[in-house]
């Protein structure tokens, strides 16, 4: 049985022409959220390559588990790029135990730009699954990610709490993929990024993809 499944992504990246393949993984899974009938949460990855903007998500139903495949197509040419990607998802609560979230993308084989020809097959490239049985509240969810960047929005300056961490390399791009802000960070230590416009912004720590900030 199919299942809808309500998602919102977010795409950029900074392309240097070159030939690659594509290659992608999930960076973390962050539980944002619990509405009246749904658990709510942002998958974080990451492309190396290029794949073209069209995309689906498709569920289905295993049992007490369902299956998220967010899936993506080759871009023809490929391109070297660091491409961080947020995916959304609503997943009705109280019916399943295990959520599995997997990334999957069907290579070009031939053709061209505009008419590209595609392999049969998605290959599976990563998977994730969220224990669904014990979620009461964002605090028990244990893939949420453990850096936390406070306030958000931000007026002039924000914290980052590293976790375990100490220390950590901190990059700010904007959604064009451009690297704003690059720094060697101290866990709570103020960010002043008073020189920024206001808008949406995506953060880094030592080049993972992290969260967005909104700049008042």
């Amino acid at each position: 049985m199919k299942k809808n499944i309500i998602l919102v992504l977010l795409f950029f990246s900074t392309i240097v022409q070159a030939q690659t393949q594509t290659q992608t993984q999930i960076e973390s899974i962050q539980f944002i959220g619990i509405t009246a009938d749904s658990l709510v949460f942002i998958v974080h990855s990451s492309i190396s390559g290029g794949v073209t903007p069209e995309y689906y998500v498709e569920s289905e139903e295993e049992e007490d588990n369902i299956k998220v495949n967010i899936l993506y197509s080759e871009a023809i040419p490929s391109a070297e790029c660091y491409c961080p990607v947020q995916t959304t998802i609503k997943i009705k609560k109280n019916i399943y135990l295990k959520a599995i979230v997997s990334i999957k993308i069907r290579y070009a084989i031939g053709g061209t730009e505009e008419n590209p020809v595609y392999s049969n097959e998605y290959q599976l490239i990563d998977s994730k699954e969220i224990d669904l049985s014990n979620i009461t509240s964002i605090d028990n969810f244990s893939i949420l990610s453990k850096i936390a960047i406070f306030p958000n929005p931000v007026q002039n300056i924000f914290h980052v709490n590293l976790g375990e961490n100490k220390m950590a390399n901190l990059e700010i791009h904007d959604t064009q993929g451009n690297l704003l802000f690059s720094k060697n960070i101290i866990s709570e230590k103020g960010i002043d990024v008073s020189f920024l416009s206001s808008g949406l912004y995506f953060v880094f720590i030592d080049r993972k993809y992290v969260s967005h900030i909104i700049k008042k």
